[in-house]
């Protein structure tokens, strides 16, 4: 195994039906179709048919642990900023869900939406080198099931942090403090860019050209591609500019679009 990936896969609901979502199933399926092998450690009803993309993925193996429900998001894109609205949640992720086997593995990304994994779990991981996307950590839901932003209750130990500027209104103050825990930091600006921050400065990386179709995921697999290249060794600036283009080409399209 390259990749190890750990969250909730999701519902979504959209205005033109139901289909699959969830950052960790952008992540493992954009791993795998870029040709990494990927485990991914999710919370679902197993025999869900729309799991069936991701059982169907050479490269990728699922471990879906049994669960009522599958975590719901109805989405609204019509209005800016999107709403987001939690129907259901599955239950939290804990380490005996992962096989014992995919501990310690040489990268973990975790794409957490609904604050299913906590920093002890993450820990527990033993990888060699872990990314996250932060979506999940920044959030809360009211009565109602609205999703609105949340201050980061703790901070996991990460290599590479990744967090969009709509998440929350202070995305800087959130991106300094994994900077100064020893992250690399990107905050991703959609169509225009993203911003790498590291101890030796700040990069503005450019967004890669494309014609967007539909924006879910896109900074998910910005994420795991950017994860995976700095694990390699490759440089920052490198790193984040395959990182935008393959970003670019999942909002081509619904799921992973042309990528």
């Amino acid at each position: 195994m390259d990749l190890l990936v750990v969250g909730h896969v999701t519902r979504d609901e959209m205005v033109d039906g139901v289909r699959l979502g969830g950052a960790a199933t952008y992540a493992a399926l954009a791993a795998a179709r870029l040709g990494y092998r990927a485990g991914l450690v999710t919370v679902a009803p197993p025999d869900d048919p729309l799991l069936a993309p991701l059982r169907q993925v050479d490269g990728l193996t699922v471990h879906c642990v049994p669960d009522d429900v599958m975590t719901t998001f109805a989405l609204d894109y019509a209005r800016e900023p999107r709403v987001l609205t939690m129907r259901q949640r599955a239950r939290p992720l804990t380490v005996a869900d992962v096989p014992a086997a995919w501990l310690r593995p040489p990268v973990s990304y975790v794409g957490v939406v609904a604050g299913e994994c906590d920093s002890a779990f993450v820990g527990a991981l033993h990888a060699r080198f872990v990314g996250a996307g932060l979506q999940g950590w920044l959030r809360r839901v009211d009565a109602g099931g609205r999703v609105a932003p949340a201050d980061l209750a703790e901070a996991p130990r990460l290599d590479v942090a990744v967090v969009s500027e709509a998440d929350h209104p202070h995305v800087d103050d959130i991106a300094a403090r994994f900077a100064a825990a020893g992250a690399t930091v990107a905050i991703t600006r959609g169509a225009r860019g993203a911003t790498l921050i590291m101890p030796s400065g700040q990069l503005a990386i450019a967004a890669a050209p494309a014609r967007e179709i539909d924006p879910t995921g896109a900074g998910d697999v910005f994420g795991v591609v950017l994860t995976l290249q700095l694990a390699a060794g490759a440089p920052p600036a490198d790193a984040a500019r395959a990182a935008a283009e393959a970003g670019a080409r999942v909002v081509e399209g619904p799921l992973l679009g042309s990528l």
